[in-house]
Formats: C-alpha cells, structure tokens, sequence
C-alpha cells in the first residue's frame, strides 16, 4: 500500500506531494519476512512496536501500532470501514528486519534453542551472503541434529510445517547421495556416463 504525504512551501504556498513508500500491514510483512504472524507480534511487542487494545467495533482486542511510534514514522493508526487495522513504514520493516532474530531468541525459545540460534547467527555473519530460510533450517538440523523440529520452527519464526518440508528434502538427498556412495561399481560408472553425456553441450561422449 502506496502512502504519500502533502506538503505546503510556507513562503511560496506551493504544494509538494512526498511518496512514503510502500507500507505493509502486519500479515503483509511477516509473509515478507517468511514468518509467522503470532511471531511477528511478539517481535513487535519485544520491540515496543506495538500493544494490546480493545476494539469496540468488533468486539475483541487487537494488537495496534503505539500511538507514539506512528509519530515517530513507524507506520499509520488506520480505522477502515471495516474496522481498524495498522500499517508499517519501510522504516519500520527495516528495523524489525534487523533486530528479528535476536528479538526472536529472546522472547520465544527455550535456553538450548537460544544457544543453536545465537552460533547459527554467528556462523551466517562469516558468509558472504548469508543464508536464506531452508539454510538455516538446515544447518541447525546438521548441527543440532537433537533440537526438535517444534523448537527449530520456534527459533526461526516459522512454522512447523515448513521445517518438516525442509527436512525431508533434506533427508531425500542425503538417502541419494548414501546410495550413491554404496553402489557397485559398474552402476556408478553407468550412471557417470549419463551425467557426463547430458552435460556435453550436444557432444556425445563414450566410455569404453
């Protein structure tokens, strides 16, 4: 959602229109940051983002962006037709991008959980690139093989389901690479040959 903001030139009276950029609701920016919406709430709520309120129109409490932290442009207090709803500022995604899984680690997980999420930090500072979400799945499954997938969804701020996903992608290629490694002789020496033919840019080549 596109927001823009009016500003009047005092001594000449002339209008300007500034873009504020896009500005994403709660749900839009825990999908854009691949993680549960419960989780983001707590990361919002570590942070002083945001806080419990009752909304009279529906009936039910809501979790609201603070009053003070749309004046400090985080984001806009919105009421709809439909009742209110709030959205963030890219400021305000940014920043919660930054702290999200040191505010993870401290406001969701258990000590053992805690300790495998601060090295796998560690470890994703030293690569060039970092690591997207099925690697940081699964490098905690390699090196904390006994940490539950439950605990490994919670550290991450994603869902149960998606580290099983991972998991069993990651399960179906190391069962391969196994047999691979076991197989006879004459079926690795084949199977090379299919490798090596279908990656010769259309030349054909023979083992004999």
């Amino acid at each position: 959602m596109q927001y823009t903001r009016k500003i009047t030139d005092q001594q000449t009276g002339e209008v300007f229109e500034i873009k504020l950029g896009e500005h994403l609701t709660f749900t839009e920016a825990a999908k854009k940051l691949k993680i549960r919406r419960s989780s983001f709430i707590k990361v919002m709520l570590n942070m002083g983002i945001c806080q419990k309120e009752y909304d009279p129109t529906g009936k039910q409490y809501r979790h609201r962006l603070k009053p003070e932290a749309e004046q400090k442009g985080l984001g806009f207090r919105i009421y709809g037709e439909h009742g209110p709803f709030d959205v963030l500022s890219p400021m305000a995604v940014d920043w919660i991008t930054d702290e999200l899984t040191e505010r993870l680690v401290d406001s969701n997980i258990d000590e053992d959980t805690k300790g495998a999420i601060k090295a796998l930090k560690a470890f994703a500072a030293q690569t060039k690139e970092g690591l997207d979400t099925e690697g940081n799945v699964r490098w905690l499954l390699d090196y904390y093989p006994n940490l539950p997938v439950t605990e490994v969804g919670k550290g991450l701020g994603v869902s149960r389901e998606l580290v099983h996903r991972y998991q069993a992608r990651r399960n179906d290629q190391l069962a391969y690479s196994r047999r691979k490694r076991s197989a006879p002789l004459g079926e690795a020496l084949a199977e090379f040959t299919d490798e090596t033919s279908a990656s010769s840019n259309g030349v054909t080549v023979e083992i004999t």
